[in-house]
């Protein structure tokens, strides 16, 4: 079932059919238009800290190995040998003993994906080594984070951030480090986590703690009065926690007013990446079925708090609180849309940011 959603934003619009959240053969289109055709999001540089890391990914069924080759560059390549389609590697993440090895017959490639090694195949006519790299994938990086893209000639990863990509460049993403990394499960479609993200209708009643935080959430709403995405934090505030105020320090360099300043901001399709004075998390969704969503939750801290162990957990437990309030309620509408009754929702002016995503994920899925 194609839907048309477009033209001028009227006062109330229909939200996608049910059917979208949940039809195998929806997602089976997801994953080829918009899911193998973007930039997606695999993670960060650090996580592959020295020559010959690797990490594994699967994206929808596609299981890519990403690896830091002799020359410190990282690579992307389809997680399969080119002999007889064994995969590569298995596990999640380590380090390659300087080549990649085929654990079924032992073809042997080197870290830049060249086959160097076919042990017991003799020498025959017609079969050239040089002929038969690694398949490799396109990979850019933007502000540390490493991003992969599946389709045959891929338009650049700033094209496809738009402002994004140089909106935030003061906070310095890149060279924030890791200070801890959660993992969640889901029973909900992907593009609901989306939705919920992007509208606070359901703030007042889910998060009754954010809402302490951040006044506009109380009026249900994520976008100040003049348009901007960015929402101030209340005097005396400084960060998300129970308290407001945290023991990791200020990111260096910001301007005055984004040390009382929450920015965040969607990258289509399926990345969230906030911003506040004292660290940065981003939220990669991993959809695995049509009702079934992995989630990779990161926070970045300047690396000074990282290397001091600074006491984060604060930080760390009120997220962790608020992002199992959204996935719980994701949940519940998971269950709903499955219902007879239910045909589409609705979309109130309050929902604008909803409505624009799924304009635009309407707009890349039809597009043969």
């Amino acid at each position: 079932m194609v839907v048309e959603i477009d033209g001028e934003r009227s006062n109330v619009h229909p939200a996608l059919p049910a059917r979208d959240f949940y039809d195998p053969g929806i997602f089976e289109l997801e994953r080829e238009r918009i899911f193998f055709r973007n930039w997606i999001c695999v993670g960060r540089a650090e996580e592959l800290p020295d020559v010959g890391s690797f990490l594994v990914r699967d994206l929808i069924g596609e299981s890519l190995l990403l690896v830091r080759d002799r020359s410190s560059r990282i690579r992307a390549f389809y997680n399969v040998c080119r002999h007889r389609g064994s995969r590569l590697c298995s596990k999640e993440a380590g380090h390659l003993p300087g080549v990649i090895q085929c654990p079924y017959h032992a073809w042997t490639y080197s870290l830049e994906g060249h086959l160097v090694g076919t042990p017991n195949v003799v020498d025959v006519d017609g079969f050239d080594k040089g002929d038969y790299p690694l398949h490799p994938v396109a990979l850019e990086t933007w502000e540390g984070f490493l991003f992969v893209n599946l389709s045959d000639d891929p338009r650049p990863l700033a094209a496809q951030l738009g402002s994004d990509s140089t909106a935030y460049a003061r906070y310095r993403i890149g060279d924030l480090r890791l200070g801890k990394v959660n993992a969640y499960g889901c029973a909900a479609n992907w593009k609901v986590i989306v939705e919920n993200y992007n509208e606070c209708l359901h703030c007042p009643t889910i998060h009754p703690e954010l809402c302490e935080l951040m006044p506009l959430y109380q009026r249900g709403l994520v976008v100040e009065d003049d348009g901007s995405l960015g929402n101030r934090l209340p005097p005396g505030t400084s960060t998300w926690t129970r308290t407001g105020t945290s023991k990791v320090p200020p990111l260096p360099g910001l301007a005055e007013d984004d040390r009382h300043m929450y920015w965040g901001f969607v990258a289509f399709p399926n990345m969230f990446v906030n911003l506040l004075p004292d660290h940065v998390t981003y939220e990669i969704l991993w959809p695995r079925t049509p009702d079934r969503t992995d989630v990779v939750y990161g926070f970045l801290l300047d690396p000074g708090a990282v290397t001091s162990g600074v006491d984060a957990s604060d930080i760390y437990e009120f997220r962790d609180l608020i992002l199992r309030q959204d996935l719980a309620v994701c949940e519940l509408a998971q269950k709903g849309v499955r219902s007879r009754a239910f045909d589409h929702g609705v979309l109130p002016p309050q929902d604008d940011l909803v409505y624009e995503f799924e304009r635009r994920y309407v707009r890349e899925r039809d597009t043969a």
